[in-house]
């Protein structure tokens, strides 16, 4: 009675993996701009008030709060009778016309304050519609797990463009004329995803069949159209943690002026050349949290991780610049394979085929950067970056305790 469309799904849907990837190619390149260069460009050659660039940070992140409504409304409301297509293509075109105009505007900080919060709130809606179709089109836990190796394979590719432009472009970190040439050079990295776009591929919600046999659904480790009786406190649990767990991003702000007045102007150029290979590893860091996923449960991969984490946060603050460059990358490689658990681990509480469970947890990791990071840049003003490294490692720590208690 019901006809399987499995082979069919396979061939329609393969197309999104280079989709995803040029999605968070160009998101993941913006916010290296954002959080890690554009930094140095605010604090040692704008000289801005720090107060005032967190007022700025603090307004444009309260948007990120507001990802569980994003995810209700792409779950409730289709265009063009599709749930999420058209959610997608619409916050990535603007995305990138918002993008260019901050950049061309990139010396008025009040400017820059508006731009930045439209800027967060089309990468939400972009990062919620585009999880949200993974959730919708991954019937089993295996095929959740490859489209989330794509996304991770384009998050690390965008972190290559922006390290390689800086280094080839950024030969005077306090020429403007270099820092412009930088960013509108970076607009060409809009190209791929304004271009892919359009053949990003979603079944029709009004042209949908039955997927497969209902007994499939039963029998696989995902089908779930009931919350277990504890879900309220497994809910919380997982709120609590996911705030704790990126609270690290209070020191992220300043992290890259602490590099360069730290270990000088020869030493963070190196340490740019070096960046330019971190895509290769995060990369193979992705491949081996995939990996890891099939062989144990992420659950004690994140509980494992964090710990070493915290030490090695600990550690680059009082390492020479040869262990430095070492242990960031080591650090840089185990996120990566946290944050890939986390994922994967967070998207274990649902409820049937609605994806908004998975955003309201999620927006968790929004609220921590909403508070953390303005209060980073601002605490930067007063208190050594190392101590905030510090800081971010304690708290980071703290999300293991709730996560003992989740059984999930």
């Amino acid at each position: 009675m019901f006809k399987s469309k499995r082979h069919e799904s396979k061939s329609y849907l393969n197309l999104n993996y280079i989709t995803f990837i040029f999605i968070y190619l160009v998101s993941s390149s913006i916010f290296v701009f954002l959080n890690n260069y554009f930094p140095i460009l605010f604090f040692d050659v704008f000289n801005v008030n720090r107060f005032l660039l967190a007022l700025m940070q603090f307004l444009a992140y309260s948007i990120l709060l507001l990802r569980p409504a994003f995810a209700a409304i792409t779950d409730k409301y289709k265009i063009k009778g599709y749930q999420r297509k058209y959610y997608i293509i619409l916050s990535g075109y603007f995305l990138g016309l918002i993008y260019i105009l901050m950049g061309l505007n990139i010396n008025n900080i009040l400017i820059y304050g508006v731009f930045l919060f439209l800027i967060y709130m089309l990468s939400t809606m972009l990062d919620v519609s585009t999880k949200s179709l993974v959730i919708d089109i991954s019937p089993t836990n295996e095929i959740k797990k490859k489209y989330l190796f794509f996304i991770c394979v384009g998050e690390a590719l965008g972190k290559f463009f922006p390290f390689l432009l800086f280094f080839l472009l950024i030969n005077n970190i306090y020429s403007i004329a270099s820092w412009e040439t930088l960013i509108i050079c970076s607009f060409l990295l809009l190209i791929p995803l304004l271009s892919i776009l359009p053949f990003i591929t979603e079944r029709s919600q009004t042209n949908i069949q039955v997927v497969q046999n209902p007994e499939d659904f039963r029998n696989s480790e995902d089908y779930c159209l009931d919350l277990p009786k504890n879900a309220k406190k497994i809910f919380v649990l997982l709120c609590i943690f996911v705030f704790f767990a990126f609270s690290d991003v209070i020191f992220i702000y300043p992290f890259y002026p602490f590099i360069l007045n730290k270990f000088g102007l020869k030493n963070f150029n190196l340490f740019n050349f070096f960046l330019i290979f971190y895509f290769l590893i995060s990369i193979t860091s992705s491949a081996i949290g995939s990996f890891l996923i099939k062989r144990t449960k992420p659950k004690k991969i994140i509980l494992l991780l964090i710990p070493i984490i915290g030490l090695i946060y600990f550690l680059i603050t009082i390492v020479p610049f040869t262990i430095f460059v070492i242990l960031y990358f080591l650090v840089c490689s185990l996120g990566t394979i946290t944050n890939l658990n986390i994922s994967v681990y967070i998207m274990k509480f649902k409820n049937g085929s609605k994806s908004v469970y998975f955003h309201i947890i999620a927006s968790f990791r929004n609220l921590s950067t909403f508070i953390f990071l303005p209060l980073g840049t601002l605490l930067s003003g007063f208190i050594a970056t190392e101590y905030l490294i510090i800081i971010g490692a304690f708290l980071l720590n703290i999300s293991l305790i709730p996560l003992i208690f989740i059984t999930l």
